[in-house]
Parts: structure tokens; C-alpha cells; sequence
């Protein structure tokens, strides 16, 4: 018998011994994802072990599968970062980003249930070298690819993005000097997100943008870790772009999604706009590719996160500094599919920060 038959034998019986389940970085369904939530008012992870049974589930209120603690979480996590939590599937590790620049690295996430082991947790902190004046921290994002984690801060003295690279090998209680992603002139940065060395920022206004015709207010911008340019920008009446501007980014099939909290931005329109990572550098002034969710259900969203690989967006609500119980679920969200809501169990959860794990099983 042919050698390469039997090799190609052998590798047919393996893919068949694999399962189901997707390797890191497949592409494509909604099988094997996990949702995380931290929740405030107890410094616990709460996890949700498979999406698509939460989703087709007819309860309101839903307790998680397993929850995850640590004295270091209500030590250094009091109080989350709106969209303060992301996720390195293909390491395995959970990150948590207080509002005032603590961070919490928690390793072999998957496996956890209950109380971590110290050996699995580790905590260390933005240098409080550098910070603006009266800032709080924001969202967070893991460039996975590159071991990169985004922090927005925002403050009166105006706003960056901390660029802590490295992240899974920052040590114990270590102190990270700041490499700041800014443009001059930019205000109110609140959302973040990355993948292969590229990354994306929702500013809430800023100097004018364009030369024969100039634009102003809230803008997107992509750039690397080094730089953002005014080139590939994104900005004017036709982006839908509005206050808080949260970003979630589907790297399967090229998407940025951006929530606008409507009541504070006074729009009446679908709450999520959606733009294609290769409109930015074409024109300034672009309208979303589409727009969802509903104007009256979400008209208070805060924070979204998508499942990277896998077709889930999933939102919480805000209003001001208050958090909720409450998460929204889209299942392939481009295809029309309606939010699904749920409420954690027990009542008292307040979540400000999520995160879909698109490879959990």
C-alpha cells in the first residue's frame, strides 16, 4: 500500500477523532462559545459555559454555569472599567481593567471554577507616570497575535491609549511605564479594539479632520500600536457615530461594530453601526455598512463584545456611573436575527464588562 495513502489515511482518522470542536482561530458558527461577565457587586466572574444554549433558553433570569473568584479581584477590581474585561483565547488568559488602572491577569481560564489558585492569578498596574489629569480607564482590548493589551483612558486633560505589550508576561505587581496611542487635539476616548497589529479608537470629538472639506465631532480612527494618521479616519453625519462609542470587532469576517449609547448621544436611530475594517483610509465622511439593534430596546447600551470567530455580539446596558443585571444577546447578529435578553441570577449582579470566548470548547 502506497505511503501516501496511509499518511493521508492517518490524517482523515484524526479529523475524525477531533470532534467538533474549532481550533484557535477558526472561523465561522455559533457552537463552542462562552460568555463571561464580572460582577461587581460581588468581585466574581460569572461564566455561561455555551452561548447557544443561553441563547435558545426560554428563562428571563438565568444563573451562570460556574463562577470564579479571588480575594485579589475585590482587592484590585472595586470597580471594573466600563468594557473592562477582555480575552486572550488562544492563551487562555482573562484580563480585568479597573477603573483606576489595576489589572488583574487570570491564566488558564477555561479550567477555572470557583476559587482561582494564586499561582493563576496575577496583578499589576498602569504607571501612574504619564496619566492625565481627573482620568478614569475605559475599555480594553487583547491583540492576541501580538500579546498586546489596549487600555482607553480618558480625562480632562484629554485622552490616550495605554499600550501595555507583553501582556502575558507581565510579572507580579509590575509597574507599566506608559507608551500612549493618541492624536493631538482628541477628547472623550472611550472604545477600543485589536487584532493583528491593527487597532481601532471611538473618540468622542477633536480637531477638525480634511482640508477642501473639514469635519468635526465623533470620530473612528485605525492605526498600529505605534500611531493613528488623520487618513484613516472615519467621521461626519453620515457615520451615526454618538456618545460612549464602545467597539467590538468580528476578525472572521472583517467587522467593527460600534454601540452608541442613545440617550446621551439624543438619537432615536438603531443603536449599533457597523463599518468594514477596509472602508477606513477610502473617504471620511462614510455611512455603516448596517445598522441593528432597536432604538427603544437598547436605547441605554454601554459596552459590547464579540466573539472574535464566532457570530455573537453581546451587550450591556449603563446609565451614568449606574451598572445592570441585564445582558443582550444577538446570535449572527448580520443576519436579523433580535437581541435576546437576560437576567443574571441572583438580581444583585452589575455588570460592566464582558467577554465571548469563541474557541471554549
Amino acid at each position: 500500500m502506497p505511503m501516501r495513502f496511509l499518511l493521508g489515511l492517518g490524517a482523515s482518522l484524526l479529523l475524525l477523532l477531533s470532534g467538533c470542536k474549532e481550533p484557535d482561530g477558526a472561523t465561522g458558527g455559533t457552537s463552542g462559545a462562552a460568555l463571561y461577565a464580572y460582577d461587581g457587586s460581588s468581585s466574581t466572574v460569572f461564566v455561561w459555559s455555551d452561548l447557544s444554549t443561553l441563547y435558545s433558553g426560554t428563562a428571563a433570569t438565568v444563573a451562570p454555569t460556574k463562577q470564579i473568584s479571588s480575594s485579589v479581584f475585590g482587592s484590585k477590581i472595586a470597580s471594573l472599567a466600563w468594557g473592562g474585561l477582555c480575552l486572550d483565547a488562544q492563551k487562555g488568559f482573562l484580563y480585568l481593567v479597573s477603573e483606576t488602572g489595576d489589572i488583574v491577569r487570570v491564566s488558564n481560564i477555561r479550567s477555572q471554577s470557583g476559587t482561582v489558585a494564586s499561582l493563576d492569578v496575577v496583578s499589576f498596574s498602569l504607571s501612574n507616570t504619564g496619566r492625565l489629569t481627573s482620568s478614569t480607564f475605559g475599555q480594553a482590548a487583547l491583540d492576541a497575535q501580538n500579546d498586546r493589551l489596549f487600555i482607553t483612558e480618558n480625562g480632562s486633560s484629554g485622552t490616550q491609549i495605554w499600550v501595555v505589550n507583553g501582556a502575558s508576561s507581565q510579572v507580579q505587581s509590575a509597574s507599566v511605564t506608559l507608551q500612549a496611542l493618541q492624536m493631538s487635539g482628541d477628547t472623550g476616548g472611550t472604545g477600543v479594539a485589536a487584532a493583528s497589529g491593527s487597532v481601532y479608537a471611538y473618540l468622542q470629538d477633536g480637531n477638525t479632520v480634511g482640508t477642501v472639506v473639514t469635519y468635526s465631532g465623533p470620530r473612528l480612527r485605525k492605526g498600529t500600536a505605534a500611531a493613528f494618521t488623520d487618513a484613516s479616519t472615519l467621521i461626519g453625519n453620515l457615520t451615526l457615530l454618538g456618545k460612549y462609542g464602545s467597539l467590538a470587532l468580528d476578525t472572521g469576517n472583517g467587522n467593527l461594530f460600534v454601540a452608541r449609547h442613545n440617550v446621551d448621544a439624543v438619537a432615536s436611530t438603531a443603536p449599533i453601526q457597523v463599518f468594514t475594517t477596509g472602508v477606513f483610509g477610502q473617504a471620511y465622511n462614510q455611512a455603516p455598512t448596517t445598522t441593528l439593534g432597536s432604538p427603544t430596546d437598547q436605547n441605554n447600551l454601554r459596552v459590547i463584545a464579540h466573539a472574535g470567530t464566532k457570530d455573537w455580539l453581546v451587550g450591556l446596558k449603563g446609565n451614568g456611573t449606574t451598572a445592570y443585571g441585564a445582558i443582550w444577546i444577538w446570535k449572527s447578529p448580520l443576519s436579523g436575527t433580535a437581541a435576546k435578553a437576560i437576567s443574571a441570577s441572583p438580581a444583585t449582579a452589575l455588570f460592566k464588562g464582558l467577554a465571548v470566548d469563541g474557541n471554549a470548547s
